[in-house]
C-alpha cells in the first residue's frame, strides 16, 4: 500500500496540486492509532500541548504540502482491525471524512465508529496545533465527522480490498470519473491489479535495478 500511495501521488501530481489535495501514506492512520491511548487519557489542556510523533508532524508540515496552506484534502488508506483496507477522503476545512469501503457489510456502523474514533478525535488537534491554523469551518476541537459513501462497488472476494481501496481514492481525487466507483466490476479489479503490478515494476523496480 505504501508503494501504491507513492506511485499514485507521482502519477496524479498535477490534478492533486490543482485540487489542493495530497495522498498520505498508510502510516498516517497507524501512527494515530499507536498514540491513541496516551492522547485519549489527556485532559483538554494536556491535549493542547500533546507531543505528536515526528512521523505525523512531517506529513502535516511537508514542504509544499502543508495542511491548510497548500493542502485541504487528504487521501489515505486505513487498515481496520488489521484485516480490511478502506479509503479515507479527508476534507480538512469542513472537518469531514468520507469513508470509501469495498465491503461495508464487514463492519457495521458501530464497528466503523470504533475504528474511526482515534482519527476523528485527533484530526482537529493536528489541524489547529501542528498546522497552526484557526481558519476552518469546524469549531473548537470537536471531532471530525465521517460518513460511509453508499452505492459504490462492493468487493466480496478475499485479498482485493487494498487495490480496490486505492482505486477508490484515485477515482475520488478525479471527481469519480468513468467508470466511477459504482461502475467497477470484478473483471475491472482483475485488470487493475495486473496494471498496478506492471506499473510498480516499470516505475520503481526497473529504475532501481539499472541505477
Amino acid at each position: 500500500m505504501q508503494i501504491l500511495v507513492h506511485m499514485l501521488s507521482a502519477r496524479h501530481s498535477d490534478i492533486l496540486q490543482t485540487e489542493n489535495a495530497a495522498f498520505a501514506p498508510p502510516i498516517f492512520c497507524s501512527a494515530i492509532n499507536d498514540i491513541w491511548d496516551d492522547f485519549n487519557k489527556c485532559g483538554k489542556k494536556k491535549k493542547d500541548s500533546f507531543v505528536w510523533p515526528q512521523e505525523l508532524i512531517d506529513i502535516v508540515l511537508c514542504l509544499g504540502k502543508k495542511w491548510m496552506e497548500d493542502i485541504y484534502t487528504i487521501y489515505t488508506p486505513m487498515l481496520w482491525n488489521q484485516s480490511h483496507w478502506v479509503g479515507l477522503a479527508i476534507n480538512l476545512d469542513m472537518g469531514l471524512v468520507e469513508v470509501l469501503d469495498p465491503l461495508p457489510t464487514l463492519n457495521g456502523a458501530r464497528r466503523m465508529a470504533k475504528w474511526m474514533k482515534p482519527v476523528l478525535a485527533c484530526l482537529p488537534y493536528l489541524v489547529r496545533k501542528v498546522a497552526n491554523c484557526e481558519l476552518t469551518q469546524f469549531t473548537g476541537f470537536k471531532p471530525f465527522i465521517c460518513n460511509r459513501i453508499p452505492d459504490i462497488y462492493i468487493n466480496t472476494r478475499s485479498g482485493d480490498c487494498g487495490p480496490v481501496t486505492m482505486k477508490f481514492l484515485e477515482l475520488h481525487s478525479h471527481g469519480d470519473t468513468s467508470p466511477g466507483m459504482a461502475g467497477i466490476t470484478d473483471q475491472i479489479v482483475d485488470d487493475m491489479r495486473k496494471q498496478y503490478t506492471m506499473d510498480i515494476y516499470k516505475t520503481m523496480v526497473l529504475p532501481a535495478y539499472y541505477d
